[in-house]
């Protein structure tokens, strides 16, 4: 390769790289998976090691990515947060294991540690108490988000070790709370998080703990800092002094041989997806803390361990056409209709495009072939196209300027990034605002899905969130694929929605920015809708954890003739606007569950709130704390390893619903 061109390759991809390290540490975003950024970094430490003319004294591979907000309250660490090298292979993984053998005969045991995919954090005990937390920010010094994690329940505020200790580990988003969130974030017309590690990161530097609170993090600890402990020699014998002291450990093997060792790669690059957060790899650490200092640090890593990292798993598929989706905002979103292709444990055929400026930035063409990855294991997304199967005459997508629902013109905000269509009367945002109201996190009307609303749509049966409460169920019945049976089910259902909780009624209207935790806060204050709709501006905002624009926008929704009559409707056909005490008991306070496997009709969220309305605790983990694991069909992992235990006991969902009647 030519100097010049060395040069400039050098000079990209630094660019590149400083601009990804923003991204994911500043903005909690990633336009490219953890292992292509790994791979871009690697690539540019080799050639700034063969080529050091080209090196900057700044380069990002000399130096952590830092997380740090310009607003930031900073504190030192005792001791450097230290990166980890990268293995992107076995025979980088065998290279590892090779280079520390030489460095120290006989017995050497590793342990090998799943490594979490998550936002990394340094806990300060003393004297038995937390007493501050910090982001990892630069490796030595971090951002204090101590109010923040004092709201994570997995995080002991007090220990029984009494010296000082830093206790390092990761923030994580289990799958369903990161599903929650999105489906919340989405009905809210908020930008949904691309991956759980993003929302980690994104909930743990809200500016209010009550928000962070509502987002059920979890923490794993893997490693410390600052300690001094006589007993504990080993990496391995720390992670049991941890577990002892309260901690959530990470899942870990202990094993002398390597042979073993490297199976693992292999193990878990499957059973990865059976687990309920997420994971990007390995960590192999020799364990012996003596033989560690041995062997030492560099710069920015301990040359005692290695990264294994998980390849996204990726594939080829054929875009099939590009369509426009309104949402029940207006908001209009591109999203892209793929030949079917299997990934990462489901298959897939759509994927979203977000905007107008992500299809221009991957450059996307009609029939293309598109190569797709799991962002995060977990939203599909495309990474870039095959120019090579290209075809001559493929035409560009071309962003629609009018509604492609209702044919209004759109309004364009944030520099075309975002296109809205301002049609209340749109058939698709009427669509998807009485889905919303319908759906399970908020006034929950069973039956009554997207599907069936349609129906209803198309055969003149009901235009209006209003409506669903004066459905002809006699018409209803003798509708294609519907029935006498289906119609007593879905009459039943609208019944009981209208003592739904106050919280939910109020999410379920589809304020801007008012999820159902935003509701809850709000139903603090005002205990019907009445006193809700007479508060101002001013009134709102003075309520702890509502922002402003939170508050001009329920104004903004109470000012609209059209939304009284409709709560007008609503109170007419006997839905109950004020506080009702919850009927539920306290039968299932001080004990706690674990759901896993399929109960009956009940969705997780639905269980989950069952045993919290009783009273109950809910866990997404097995543990020998757990009292109850209520399991269904197809139970999984997680009845095996109950069963370890002889304290808990395995209930079916019959049992559970004696205990709350």
């Amino acid at each position: 390769m030519k100097v010049d061109k060395v040069k400039n390759k050098i000079e990209k991809l630094r660019s590149e790289v400083k601009k990804h390290n923003d991204l994911y540490y500043k903005k909690s975003q990633s336009e490219i998976s953890d292992f292509e950024f790994d791979r871009m970094l690697k690539n540019l430490e080799e050639l700034e090691e063969q080529y050091p003319q080209f090196k900057e004294s700044a380069s990002p591979t000399d130096f952590v990515g830092s997380d740090i907000s310009s607003d930031s309250s900073i504190i030192t660490l005792n001791t450097p947060m230290y990166s980890l090298d990268k293995a992107f292979s076995m025979e980088e993984v065998e290279n590892f294991f090779s280079k520390v053998k030489e460095k120290e005969t006989g017995n050497m045991p590793f342990t090998c540690e799943l490594k979490l995919d998550g936002f990394s954090v340094n806990l300060y005990y003393d004297n038995g108490e937390l007493i501050y937390a910090t982001t990892r920010g630069d490796g030595i010094v971090g951002e204090d988000i101590t109010e923040n994690i004092k709201t994570i329940p997995s995080i002991p505020l007090k220990i029984s070790h009494k010296t000082p200790i830093e206790v390092r580990g990761e923030i994580i988003l289990n799958i369903d709370e990161f599903d929650r969130i999105n489906k919340e974030r989405e009905s809210n017309g908020e930008k949904v998080f691309a991956n759980p590690r993003n929302a980690a990161a994104g909930s743990i530097k809200l500016k209010d703990p009550a928000r962070v609170k509502a987002r059920k993090l979890d923490y794993k600890i893997y490693s410390v800092g600052l300690f001094e402990e006589s007993s504990v020699d080993s990496q391995y014998k720390l992670l049991e002094y941890l577990r002892n002291l309260g901690f959530k450990i990470v899942e870990h093997y202990y094993s002398d041989n390597v042979a073993d060792l490297i199976e693992q790669c292999k193990i878990w690059d499957k059973g990865r997806d059976d687990l309920n957060y997420m994971v990007d790899g390995l960590v192999f650490k020799v364990s012996h803390f003596s033989i560690q200092d041995k062997i030492g640090h560099t710069s920015k890593f301990p040359k005692w361990a290695v990264a294994y990292k998980f390849k996204a798993k990726e594939a080829e598929t054929k875009l099939l056409s590009v369509d426009f989706q309104v949402g029940r905002t207006g908001a209009v979103t591109p999203v892209a209709k793929l030949n079917p292709v299997y990934l990462a444990g489901t298959t897939v055929s759509r994927a979203t495009l977000h905007n107008a400026n992500e299809i221009k930035r991957l450059g996307l063409k009609e029939g293309d072939y598109v190569r797709l990855i799991k962002s995060g294991e977990i939203v599909p997304k495309i990474i870039g196209v095959n120019l090579d199967r290209r075809s001559e005459n493929a035409k560009s997508i071309i962003f629609p300027e009018s509604c492609p629902v209702c044919s209004t013109q759109l309004i364009s905000l944030d520099n075309g990034s975002k296109s809205y269509c301002d049609n209340l009367n749109c058939p698709a945002q009427i669509l998807r605002r009485i889905e919303h109201f319908a759906s399970r996190d908020t006034v929950g009307i069973r039956g009554l899905g997207e599907s069936v609303i349609q129906q209803l749509l198309d055969n003149n049966m009901i235009e209006k969130i209003e409506d669903i409460y004066s459905i002809d169920y006699e018409k209803f019945a003798s509708l294609p694929h519907q029935g006498k049976r289906s119609a007593e089910k879905l009459q039943k259902a609208v019944e009981v929605s209208k003592t739904q909780k106050l919280g939910k009624l109020i999410a379920g209207l589809g304020i801007r920015f008012v999820g159902l935790n935003t509701a809850k806060i709000l139903t603090d204050s005002y205990s019907d809708i009445d006193s809700l709709m007479k508060a101002t501006s001013a009134d709102l905002f003075a309520i702890d954890k509502i922002g402003e624009k939170t508050a001009d926008a329920v104004v903004e929704f109470f000012s609209n003739k059209e939304n009284i009559l409709m709560i007008k409707s609503l109170k007419k056909s006997g839905v109950v606007f004020n506080k009702i005490e919850s009927k539920m008991s306290g039968k299932l306070t001080g004990m706690s569950f674990v759901v896993t496997g399929k109960i009956e009709n009940y969705t997780r969220k639905e269980l989950n709130d069952l045993i919290e309305d009783n009273g109950g605790k809910v866990s997404s983990t097995v543990s020998s704390k757990l009292d109850y694991l209520l399991a269904g069909e197809n139970a999984g992992s997680k009845l095996e390893k109950a069963r370890k235990f002889n304290t808990i006991k395995i209930i079916s969902g019959q049992d559970f619903f004696d205990k709350i009647r």
